[in-house]
């Protein structure tokens, strides 16, 4: 049995997260037919004769179907946790043999003790890192309200199986057997494999199965969380597409906009405080403090301690700008909203060193 990771098994683990990643990350197009052959080889799987099949251009477009449909007796019986309970056994199996974390790549790659290796130590550390590609679990979300109602009130349980879910399980099974010799199920293995490759999304019933394309376009920032200025970040061949900024979800209205051109007066109207401050974040204390006429509590020297009057975020807004005396340009940080003078603002910035001594230290 494997009681610990080796530093240099360990220092495999991200090379077969972004491997599986890229893979899953095509915007080519699904292949139909062989997306068919995964439907058939699943329910052989889970002992269920396939039934009808159901092509979609996207998840959102599926779901519509599904909520529209009049005979809604053959989407009462949802097979994906069937499906999911092969694939849980074995990484099950994984951990078994190894004693590591779940078995799963993304909590093992966050261990930050190498000495606690059983089973036992190892459920007390918390994984950080959550798959940022979990597409059906974000438009659940953005549409939670209305949805989840919709099923609720049809009785259809709106699971699924999606390549850009399990990127992280088909990394977990080829690092599991491929660096650890681990025995496994050739069958099980051979599902996850094909899901992931496929760019599937799938809603499977016992009566019915809805296939859905992969999206035309995704985008991401530099921490490879969904991101776009202007434009979508994620876009599906029907045109149903999604705005996000640094991985959190925009409405059209912002995200249709680039961030260069978002208005500091939207924040006074704005009432969801994750949105006032993404758009505090694109917009930047500067452009802020300029337009929304900041007012003067104090000055130091080029130091100014400003705050803004309007209700633009959960705590009062104090801001210090400092003013270059040579080039005359403008740099703007926020600051405790306790902070009485400019003096002290500068010393917070400056982690407790007074502005009088800064210069002799630095």
């Amino acid at each position: 049995m494997i009681n610990k990771l080796t530093p240099e098994k360990k220092a495999l683990i991200p090379f077969y997260l972004e491997r599986w990643r890229n893979i899953v990350l095509s915007s080519e197009p699904i292949d139909r037919n062989k997306a068919v052959e995964i439907v058939e080889y699943m329910y052989s799987l889970v002992g269920i004769k396939t039934p009808k099949i159901i092509f979609c251009n996207s998840p959102y477009t599926a779901i519509n179907q599904m909520l529209l449909d009049a005979n809604q007796e053959h989407l009462q019986k949802n097979i994906t946790k069937n499906a999911e309970n092969f694939v849980n056994a074995q990484l099950e199996d994984f951990a078994k043999k190894t004693c590591l974390y779940k078995a799963n790549l993304i909590d093992i790659q966050n261990l930050n003790n190498e000495e606690k290796t059983d089973i036992e130590s190892l459920d007390e550390l918390d994984a950080t890192e959550e798959n940022n590609l979990d597409l059906l679990g974000m438009i659940f979300s953005i549409n939670q309200s209305e949805l989840v109602w919709q099923f609720w009130c049809k009785k259809i349980e709106p699971k699924g199986i999606s390549s850009f879910d399990w990127f992280s399980t088909a990394a977990t099974f080829d690092f599991f057997t491929s660096e650890l010799d681990c025995e496994y199920d050739p069958k099980v293995y051979q599902f996850v494999d094909q899901v992931v490759r496929a760019g599937v999304f799938i809603f499977p019933f016992e009566e019915c199965c809805f296939i859905c394309d992969r999206p035309t376009k995704l985008l991401f920032d530099n921490e490879n969380r969904f991101h776009a200025e202007g434009e979508t970040a994620i876009q599906f061949a029907d045109g149903q597409s999604f705005y996000f900024y640094h991985g959190v979800t925009l409405p059209e209205k912002y995200g249709k906009v680039h961030p260069q051109q978002w208005k500091p007066q939207w924040l006074l109207t704005e009432t969801n405080a994750e949105l006032r401050r993404i758009l505090i974040q694109g917009i930047g204390y500067t452009r802020i403090c300029q337009e929304l006429q900041a007012v003067e509590l104090d000055s130091w020297a080029e130091y100014t301690l400003l705050q803004i009057d309007n209700p633009i975020d959960v705590e009062p807004v104090y801001l210090l700008k400092m003013t270059c005396p040579s080039t005359g340009f403008i740099h703007v940080l926020r600051v405790p909203p306790q902070t009485k003078s400019a003096r002290e603002a500068i010393r917070w910035v400056n982690w407790g060193v007074d502005p009088e001594n800064f210069s002799i230290q630095t």
